[in-house]
């Protein structure tokens, strides 16, 4: 259950977060007063965190007033700022937040009460030893709505252990579908959300935090790669997979996404790497083709994809060791731009 303030600030979309906010009938001209600095400075804060780290930060000793009510005031900066980047990031960054905390909690009826209460779920625990141990049950649509988000192939309903229509979970992995849960539940408010006349006290905030945004978005925009692919940069984990399907040999679903997504980001073309892929074991032309475009944006929500990281990718058994380019970076696309520069 949501008892307490501490629970209130870990989780400040549930619905008694929500009912504890608006019990203050605080309006945004009260943030003109100097009585909500610390509230103020909070939540520039949470959209600084979002914007320059990719997470929102937490730790046990903030203090949980501050906490609760610098959730929505920071929705209201970046909903006020109106841009579909920011959205999405910070989207990204509270879903983050929420993941970690939900991935450590010690109690399985908090879990269950945000899942249920925010979402809808319908979720029971379990103590079932089948091979490894599962910690929830969860509705198999409550699952797909989430699990479909994620590319990996232990996400797929088929690899899952499914009985009468209730799907087998670990805590981690009801914590990562919830955090889906909170990203689509954010970026929703803030899509849906009214812009509002911001008092001075705000309205100074919300323009560093546009600042800031417009520099995180052109040093994105600057990191952009040529849409030539040099085959001779590509960093070791890429090369391994691309000569390991060259080879024949079998390769795992996140090898192969990692692979299309890389080559996709630096201007090789579909068709392409479709060709490329039909050197694998269990090729399907219409299969892969349709995969293809989905990671390239061109099906589905037109959402393009960027490859995983050097710590999943190490994760995942697919870094053949560091180079010295890899001692400095942590993204495939960022050895790829090293490499270009000393071509």
């Amino acid at each position: 259950m949501i008892t307490s303030k501490a629970d209130l600030a870990r989780y400040p979309f549930t619905p008694e977060a929500v009912e504890y906010v608006n019990s203050l009938g605080i309006g945004i001209d009260d943030f003109a007063s100097q009585d909500y600095l610390p509230v103020i400075d909070r939540a520039e804060r949470r959209a600084e965190e979002a914007i320059i780290d990719g997470i929102v930060g937490w730790t046990s000793s903030l203090n949980y007033d501050v906490e609760i009510l610098s959730f929505p005031l920071a929705m209201i900066l970046v909903a006020s700022i109106n841009d579909p980047f920011l959205k999405r990031r910070y989207a990204l960054a509270e879903s983050k937040r929420t993941y970690n905390l939900l991935r450590n909690e010690v109690r399985d009826e908090r879990l269950i009460h945000v899942s249920e209460k925010a979402f809808g779920w319908k979720i029971e625990p379990t103590s079932l030893i089948a091979g490894q141990v599962y910690d929830f049950t969860l509705r198999f649509d409550n699952y797909l709505r989430n699990a479909t988000a994620f590319h990996d192939s232990s996400w797929k309903l088929v690899n899952r252990l499914l009985s009468d229509g209730e799907v087998y979970l670990k805590r981690n992995d009801v914590a990562r579908l919830l955090s889906e849960e909170v990203y689509r539940h954010v970026y929703r408010r803030l899509e849906t959300a009214e812009r509002v006349a911001l008092p001075p006290s705000l309205a100074y905030r919300e323009e560093r935090l546009r600042q800031l945004n417009i520099k995180k978005r052109e040093k994105i925009k600057g990191e952009e790669l040529p849409t030539t692919a040099v085959a001779a940069a590509y960093p070791p984990c890429i090369r391994q997979v691309h000569d390991s399907i060259m080879a024949g040999q079998n390769i795992p679903h996140i090898g192969r996404f990692a692979l299309t997504s890389f080559l996709l980001r630096i201007g090789v073309d579909p068709e392409t790497i479709v060709k490329l892929l039909a050197d694998a074991t269990d090729f399907d032309e219409r299969k892969t083709r349709y995969q293809v475009e989905h990671i390239a944006g061109i099906r589905g929500g037109g959402t393009r994809y960027t490859p995983p990281n050097c710590n999943t990718l190490r994760t995942h058994g697919l870094c053949p060791g560091p180079d010295e380019i890899c001692q400095k970076i942590r993204h495939p696309l960022s050895h790829y731009k090293v490499k270009l520069r000393l071509i």
